[in-house]
């Protein structure tokens, strides 16, 4: 079976858990769009739902099958959000950000009473770090953030490439809130609760790919 249909066919078990009058929150990214994708087929369910979105990239594509996302201003609660990762570890701990929606997709979490995220067996890992860490900063100073970063790893016993992400035409990568992303290449990670600590404690840094204690369902 491919990557593709395994995709495919964890997103067809999450639409499974959705019901009618539901206020469901959108995931960033591949994984996430097959949902919308399955979703935006159901066409009598659609009218019954409310939407957020965890990025603009994710409005756009939603449009497509007339899904049409609210402020996240409007939601005191989401029944349902639906995601991808790119890494979940055997704790449920997660790495999430790749496509550059973290700060978003974390705000979507926060306010859901279920947090479903849908993965393949691809992404089960037995410790977090083999993709690199997303850290979302303030478009300031990224140097000295890394230099401050690089000590927070060391703490943790861990020696981390870190560099500013960047598009295909080698301009900083910009988040929807006009802030920049540092991808810290680091290994195993024995410890996340310590390590996000740390790395949320530098008061450049906005917030970290780490999704830890927040898993309901995978």
């Amino acid at each position: 079976m491919t990557t593709q249909q395994k995709k495919i066919n964890a997103a067809k078990m999450a639409l499974k858990r959705i019901r009618p009058g539901m206020c469901v929150g959108l995931g960033t990214g591949s994984t996430a769009n097959e949902f919308i994708n399955l979703l935006g087929q159901e066409k009598q369910l659609l009218k019954t739902l409310r939407y957020a979105s965890s990025s603009i990239q994710t409005e756009m594509f939603a449009k497509n099958y007339s899904i049409i996302c609210e402020d996240i201003d409007q939601f005191d609660q989401l029944d349902l959000t639906v995601d991808g990762a790119d890494e979940v570890s055997r704790h449920g701990d997660m790495i999430k950000g790749g496509g550059g929606a973290l700060l978003r997709e974390k705000m979507l979490a926060s306010i859901s009473k279920e947090y479903l995220i849908i993965v393949d067996d691809t992404k089960m890992v037995e410790y977090l770090g083999k993709f690199p860490l997303p850290v979302e900063i303030i478009n300031f100073s990224p140097n000295t953030t890394i230099n401050l970063l690089k000590r927070a790893f060391k703490t943790c016993n861990l020696d981390p490439e870190i560099v500013i992400r960047v598009n295909g035409d080698g301009s900083n990568a910009i988040t929807d809130g006009g802030n920049i992303i540092l991808d810290c290449h680091c290994g195993e990670i024995s410890d996340p609760n310590l390590l996000k600590k740390k790395i949320e404690e530098i008061p450049n840094v906005i917030t970290s790919g780490f999704f830890l204690n927040m898993l309901n369902s995978v």
